[in-house]
């Protein structure tokens, strides 16, 4: 069976305006692939069409051997699928705990979600220090690492990150990347879509440039990041 997430030709509108065209990409098991681009790009929308979240227009999506182009968000979740979006979207008003057992709701193998629980308050300690706390009052940091653990309690072997650093201070971005490192060494799978295109690509494997809804230039993560027009456009460098 074929494993990790294989797009093809992915078309996305919202009415008559077309985000996405025909875009084409892979993200094998246990890599850390990432989208960069400028705002507007389509990087988020095709997270959301990844997921389920929104309809495709045209083209396929097959994660693991399975077609999830037609499927609902929540049935690409119990595929193994989960998706952390840009702003975080965690429950304000419930504890750090509750949060994470929400993540887990549609599991039923108690020892399993007890074992994946452990490995997030290793992932984050301050979670478990701040366990019983309500999700409103933590800090920005903080609540973006109880995202990407509630997302983690889901059971999931492939994480969709969307935005993990934004507004973050730089000592917490660098803590949420060097997370993206332990995920992968726990076994999962990332794609992830990032403003900060250096801290991505210092930690990807792999990378896919877009540009207005379509994929510009893709390769291994080291080669981007020394690619001029890479460098020029999105890590600050000077004109090769």
């Amino acid at each position: 069976m074929a494993t990790g997430l294989n797009v093809k030709n992915l078309k996305v509108a919202y009415g008559n305006i077309e985000a996405v065209h025909g875009v084409s990409f892979d993200v094998k098991e246990g890599e850390i692939v990432t989208l960069i681009g400028a705002n507007g790009a389509g990087k988020s929308t095709i997270l959301r069409a990844v997921s389920g979240m929104i309809p495709i227009k045209e083209g396929s999506i097959e994660f693991d051997g399975t077609l999830t182009d037609r499927l609902p968000s929540h049935k690409v979740t119990q595929l193994g699928m989960a998706h952390v979006p840009e702003g975080r979207g965690i429950f304000t008003r419930m504890s750090v705990l509750d949060n994470l057992k929400v993540g887990a709701y549609q599991r039923n193998d108690k020892q399993g979600i007890q074992t994946d629980l452990e490995m997030v308050f290793e992932l984050f300690p301050r979670l478990a220090e701040r366990s019983q706390q309500l999700g409103g009052t933590l800090s920005g940091g903080e609540q973006q690492m109880l995202a990407v653990g509630r997302a983690l309690m889901t059971g999931a072997s492939m994480l969709l990150l969307d935005e993990p650093s934004m507004g973050l201070a730089p000592v917490l971005v660098e803590s949420i990347f060097e997370v993206c490192i332990d995920i992968r060494e726990q076994g999962k799978t990332i794609l992830l879509v990032e403003q900060n295109a250096a801290m991505a690509l210092a930690i990807a494997d792999r990378g896919y440039v877009l540009e207005t809804g379509n994929i510009a230039l893709s390769g291994q993560a080291d080669y981007l990041a020394n690619h001029p027009e890479v460098s020029k456009a999105y890590l600050g460098g000077d004109i090769a």
